[in-house]
């Protein structure tokens, strides 16, 4: 009676495939290449090429969340055990590193994402929107162009935190209920832009006068909607502006010149 004995190497191919998510999980954050991975489990003679076998496997870790990928790295495919290796999260968490080493210095969206390197990089724009989203940094507005600062440096400088604590707590006291709002602002606003043609920009010294506010407590206000994102300001374009306008502008730390107008975003 003949056996049918499997093609040698074929058990120990399989003994090795068993390995393979160990191998995985202890590559940890940095993960493994498939370039590795077929060398390792496929044999030298497979380098090149990923064998049926291999390739199941892979795929069958995959669709039980033991491990994910390919992500690709440059030439490289790598994989990760679940819950190691990049992530919205990690993207986020070095997004939030950077903006708080830098300050008081504003750092632009394109200078942001220059400075995200290696694997997070694939993850920027969701880690970014992550990380404003749970108001660890402050997105600024000025035109199109978007600027971040950190959280603490905000509170610090802008009294950002404070704003928005008032805003999102309520409160039975006179004088916060009292506080200025964009509903309160919006009746001079738009007689402001109807007069100059329907122009968006509004001068925050115009603004000022017209809705009887201080300039303090409308600074506050721009400040804490720029923040949620429903008004853009705007630094002034020429250093020919009236002297009280210039100061009823607000001052941000890296913008040589205030900023002078606001746009009421969506509003018809």
């Amino acid at each position: 009676m003949l056996l049918a004995v499997p093609p040698a190497g074929v058990t120990a191919m399989a003994a090795k495939l068993d390995d393979l998510l160990p191998a995985i999980i202890k590559a940890g954050d940095s993960g493994m290449s498939l370039a590795r991975i077929k060398t390792t489990f496929g044999g030298k003679a497979a380098a090149k090429v990923v064998s049926p076998e291999l390739r199941e496997h892979l795929a069958s870790l995959t669709r039980e969340g033991a491990i994910w990928g390919p992500l690709r790295q440059g030439v490289a495919q790598l994989y990760f055990a679940s819950g190691h290796g990049p992530s919205v999260e990690t993207a986020s968490q070095a997004i939030v590193r950077l903006i708080a080493a830098s300050g008081v210095k504003l750092i632009s969206k394109p200078g942001l994402e220059k400075k995200i390197t290696g694997l997070n990089k694939k993850f920027f724009p969701d880690g970014l929107k992550h990380a404003v989203a749970s108001q660890a940094i402050v997105e600024l507005t000025c035109g199109s162009s978007k600027y971040y600062l950190h959280r603490d440096v905000a509170a610090d400088y802008f009294g950002f935190a404070a704003a928005a604590s008032e805003s999102e707590a309520p409160s039975h006291d006179g004088a916060a209920a009292g506080a200025l709002t964009l509903g309160d602002l919006l009746p001079a606003y738009r007689r402001l832009k109807g007069e100059q043609g329907g122009f968006s920009a509004v001068k925050i010294f115009d603004l000022m006068k017209a809705s009887g506010t201080t300039k303090e407590d409308l600074h506050r206000l721009l400040i804490e909607e720029t923040k949620a994102g429903r008004v853009t300001i705007h630094p002034t374009t020429t250093v020919d502006l009236p002297k009280e306008e210039m100061d009823a502008g607000i001052k941000l730390a890296g913008f040589p010149e205030p900023f002078v107008t606001v746009v009421v975003k969506n509003d018809p």
